[in-house]
């Protein structure tokens, strides 16, 4: 490569003194023209991009740091731009592709002031000063956390739950698959719209104070459903159950709320089910002619109906053994406790007993059922009635 002697003349403008002060910097320093030809480069950066300085004194910048072709970038035209700046507070590192020695190519963060130097005959030089920074470790550790957010993205979006996530101002920034099949909207419909459209009118005022106080408050997460009449409502305008858990996260000084949600319709209308057939059964229960009584396996009245209270002489029955009530003569105590280990092992028993009613005593058939609930625990069926 050679050199125009202009230019050997004019480098003797960052001898002595300003070389060694260069030189002794532990970042890659290169000085250019503004036309963009390299006059000197550091001990730092001949290590970083693998030139000795010789091979690129004289020669272009772009020797170093070429076009940007993905991005449009001449780096001889950011250059002169950046280096104009009157406030050095506001000059930037931006990041650039440079070529090193071997051919290879490393992300680099660039950063240039100009300065004004003497030659050496006394006459001013303007010199671009250009820091270069290897970004190879920053670039891998953005590139890593970008998968990782595409990852988790991903992930949300085809999550079971509906996962809609609201920035400070509450409005919409994510909304997975989930959601959209939940609320009948499509993603981009609702990006950027207030989270209010997807709460019914009536509560949307109380719900968007409830979401600021949960971001003033210390608790990272909140279980919306402790909450009674928790609503959403679809794009159709009708209004749904919800089971939400609400968490927040504050990165870059930007808080996210995110809520996953869970349409609970069917299974709000299986409870209401079972507690209306617990209620048709109690009532038969309650109401049988015969007395009944629910026995834990080893005896123990769990329940007793009205007929089986008036038969065991209307005392407290329930968390007593069935032998201890006063209702059976000394004589059937016996058989009774039999009856009911046989039947705590699975057997159905029956057996005649006297009825103590303070008279003459009342023939009464008691029999005994073992019956097991949905997990397999087994209880005593009591029925008793008069002979």
């Amino acid at each position: 490569m050679s050199r125009p002697s202009s230019d050997l003349a004019n480098d003797a403008s960052i001898a002595g003194f300003h070389a060694t002060v260069l030189d002794g910097l532990p970042e890659a320093v290169i000085v250019a023209t503004p036309d963009g030809r390299i006059t000197f480069v550091n001990a730092a950066a001949e290590t970083l991009l693998g030139y000795d300085a010789a091979e690129v004194v004289g020669e272009p910048i772009t020797v170093l740091v070429p076009r940007q072709s993905d991005r449009r970038v001449d780096p001889v035209a950011w250059l002169a731009r950046w280096a104009a700046e009157p406030d050095a507070t506001a000059a930037r590192y931006v990041d650039l592709i440079a070529r090193r020695a071997d051919g290879h190519e490393m992300p680099v963060e660039v950063r240039v002031r100009a300065g004004i130097i003497g030659d050496a005959e006394d006459e001013p030089g303007e010199r671009f000063f250009i820091t270069v920074r290897d970004n190879s470790r920053r670039r891998a550790e953005a590139t890593a956390l970008k998968d990782a957010n595409l990852r988790a993205a991903r992930i949300l979006m085809v999550a079971e739950d509906a996962i809609v996530s609201v920035d400070a101002h509450q409005k919409i920034i994510l909304f997975n698959l989930a959601a959209e099949r939940m609320f009948g909207y499509r993603a981009e419909e609702v990006i950027g719209q207030p989270l209010s459209i997807l709460i019914p009118l009536a509560a949307r005022a109380g719900h968007g104070r409830q979401v600021e106080a949960f971001g003033a408050a210390r608790d990272a997460s909140r279980m919306m459903s402790e909450r009674p009449g928790v609503l959403g409502v679809r794009r159709s305008g009708e209004t749904f159950p919800l089971e939400a858990t609400i968490t927040k996260v504050e990165a870059a000084g930007a808080l996210t709320y995110t809520a996953h949600l869970r349409d609970v319709t069917t299974r709000n209308e299986v409870r209401d089910r079972l507690l209306e057939s617990e209620r048709r059964t109690r009532a038969v229960f309650d109401h049988a002619t015969e007395g009944l009584a629910l026995l834990d396996r080893h005896g123990l009245v769990l329940e007793i109906n009205h007929a089986g209270t008036a038969l065991t002489s209307g005392g407290v029955a329930t968390g007593v053994a069935l032998w201890e009530l006063p209702w059976l003569g000394a004589g059937d105590t016996a058989p009774l406790r039999d009856a009911i280990v046989r039947a705590g092992n699975g057997d159905a028993v029956s057996f005649a007993a006297e009825l103590q009613r303070g008279g003459a005593p009342l023939p009464i058939e008691v029999r005994l059922t073992p019956i097991r609930d949905d997990d397999g625990v087994r209880y005593i069926l009591v029925e008793g009635r008069t002979a």
